[in-house]
């Protein structure tokens, strides 16, 4: 079922991928950075299904998208950078590969996922290892988060920075979500799924998510990046996700210093 599953997904993405062949200019309303895919509206995706959310030609997500617009900004050209990806997504790790000044690391905690074999609660890096530590939608699948959180204030230069990004919700199956949800007596993944929106999911992060990173040793500025942009960027770019639990701090960007 899963083979015929994904048959569908290609035969679908495919088909999209050059339906704008047939449409005028003036129809095609998207744009991918990435990959420069342009149509009506990009796929919908996701468990709590999100419309406009996904590129059929590469795959991007809205905060894919966004953090192409923010690390093309914010990556010194003129600088050379140790980065560290966690948990790698293969078009950031193009995007990443394209800087010439860039050493580019992948690391995972399953075999074959990445460049190297890493436990990011406790990993094989030297002190002050990285200028740019990448961390997207791990943290909410690690039980002990501060561990984690420690550990790559660790491993982070003096002067280098970590993007650290999770999904956070303000409203989550009919409840406000003050602070941060976790209870690790729900191991069943689908209990998991229903108490925190996915069954490898341990936890559902609320705003709070920024005191839990400064708890840790992390100095953290907020960028609401999204917010900077011009209307027809975020529209452009698909760069919100659209969905029922969405919340203000989509488009935000944690940049976490020591």
């Amino acid at each position: 079922m899963n083979f015929f599953r994904k048959l569908q997904k290609k035969i679908n993405d495919v088909g999209y991928t050059y339906l704008p062949l047939l449409l005028s200019p003036s129809k095609l309303k998207v744009e991918c950075p990435f990959c420069g895919w342009k149509g009506p509206s990009f796929l919908p995706n996701g468990v709590e299904v999100r419309e406009n959310a996904r590129c059929p030609k590469c795959d991007s997500l809205e905060r894919h998208r966004l953090y192409y617009l923010y690390l093309k900004n914010i990556i010194p050209p003129d600088r050379d950078m140790a980065v560290l990806h966690f948990a790698p997504e293969k078009i950031l790790t193009s995007l990443f590969n394209s800087f010439p000044n860039v050493s580019y690391l992948s690391a995972d905690i399953e075999p074959g996922k990445a460049m190297v074999v890493e436990d990011i609660t406790q990993t094989s890096f030297e002190d002050n290892s990285f200028d740019l530590i990448f961390c997207s939608h791990v943290l909410e699948h690690i039980p002990d988060d501060h561990k984690a959180m420690v550990e790559l204030v660790r491993i982070l230069k003096p002067d280098g920075f970590a993007i650290l990004q999770v999904p956070i919700k303000s409203f989550f199956n009919g409840r406000v979500i003050d602070k941060t949800y976790e209870d690790f007596t729900i191991t069943d993944p689908i209990e998991r799924e229903k108490a925190f929106g996915q069954r490898d999911h341990v936890r559902v992060y609320g705003k709070d998510f920024k005191d839990r990173l400064e708890t840790a040793g992390f100095e953290v500025k907020l960028v609401r990046y999204a917010d900077d942009l011009h209307e027809e960027q975020r529209k452009k770019y698909a760069l919100l996700p659209q969905h029922t639990s969405a919340s203000e701090t989509e488009g935000w960007i944690y940049y976490c210093t020591k």
